[in-house]
């Protein structure tokens, strides 16, 4: 498979992904709204619960990532900006799945 064919399948990929998950979680977030503290620990903290706020933030930061490079591409003349700006975007994004990840695994922590 292409590059362009590649980036544009996984695009489409993390939408429809993130088009299940996000309501899921709207759904959740204003569900316990007027919950209790230890009752949202709890929800979010509970393993599956983890797992899928977990996929969508590491869908979501993938899926813009991907759409910046798309912009870097088609509006950035010089291929080393476009590369800096890739890598820059790249790291920013690892480095907050991984603290959503942290956080997670605290909430998990702090539920039990």
């Amino acid at each position: 498979m292409k590059s362009f064919t590649r980036h544009y399948v996984l695009q489409r990929i993390t939408a429809c992904v993130l088009l299940v998950l996000i309501p899921w979680f709207l759904w959740n977030v204003f569900t316990l709204r007027d919950a209790e503290y230890q009752v949202v620990v709890k929800n979010f903290g509970a393993p599956s619960s983890a797992a899928l706020v977990f996929f969508m933030l590491v869908s979501g930061f993938y899926h813009g990532y991907l759409g910046i490079q798309t912009i870097c591409l088609d509006y950035l003349p010089n291929p080393k900006v476009r590369t800096l700006i890739s890598v820059m975007v790249g790291m920013a994004f690892i480095s907050l799945s991984v603290l959503g990840a942290l956080c997670l695994i605290r909430l998990n922590t702090l539920g039990h």
